[in-house]
């Protein structure tokens, strides 16, 4: 089953230049998603109040063009079915204009919120999403994140009360947004990412003090996020 979600942006959703955020970007691809599970019976907020949910592992955005202020935006999703027994995936295209101009994927795991734990992913679940064995990607493995050995900035932070979400962790994109906040200054003011990958590890609960961790490795800009004990939580990569 193939989804499609026309989104009409708004001022914030843009920089300076009249050019996409990579924020919302990535915001508009969540929502096509969350589309699909409403089409698919599969309720994300029922789902949530009734002990399960679906929890964010990875992303990994390619973008071939960048939309601008005026477009017309369209995100294409599919899901690829379980692949696990508590996995599944997601597919995503974004047109500007009704020209492809980017790519991604996600991984999620079912979660059950009472146990704290994985929970099986049935057929039946899989069968209401209409999985499409298709990938935008040659391989559907999606590439690994390493942590720094040494970094070059270093940042604390506490996320706020409006950053936690109904699942009572820190929202996926607002990991986003942190790692703006350590960039260097010139790598922000120019935000010309063609690629974007984050690993979630373990989620973030309100109250929970964190460090961020920037480094320049190999050609991309790493983030790496860690609670007060040092245990890492996030991983972002910009390149």
């Amino acid at each position: 089953m193939f989804v499609d979600f026309n989104y009409e942006p708004v001022l914030e959703d843009f920089y300076s230049d009249e050019t996409l955020r990579i924020e919302a970007l990535l915001k508009i691809l969540e929502n096509a998603g969350n589309r699909h599970s409403d089409i698919a019976g599969d309720h994300i907020l029922a789902k949530s109040m009734n002990g399960t949910a679906w929890i964010l592992t990875d992303w990994y955005v390619e973008i071939q063009e960048k939309a601008k202020y005026g477009d017309k935006i369209m995100a294409k999703t599919w899901s690829r079915g379980s692949t696990g027994p508590f996995t599944s995936s997601r597919e995503f295209e974004l047109f500007s204009n009704e020209k492809r101009i980017a790519t991604g994927s996600t991984n999620w795991v079912l979660f059950d919120l009472e146990k704290g734990r994985p929970a099986k992913v049935t057929g039946d679940l899989v069968k209401h999403y209409g999985p499409e064995n298709l990938s935008v990607f040659e391989s559907p493995k999606l590439p690994k994140i390493e942590e720094a050995e040494s970094f070059e900035k270093e940042l604390s932070l506490t996320p706020r009360r409006n950053d936690i979400d109904f699942n009572h962790h820190v929202h996926n994109l607002v990991y986003v947004d942190y790692a703006m906040d350590i960039l260097p200054e010139e790598v922000y003011l120019k935000h010309d990412f063609k690629k974007i990958r984050i690993t979630y590890k373990n989620a973030v609960t309100e109250g929970q003090n964190l460090t961020l961790k920037y480094a320049f490795k190999e050609g991309k800009h790493l983030v790496c996020i860690y609670d007060q004990e040092g245990k890492i939580k996030t991983l972002i990569e910009l390149s």
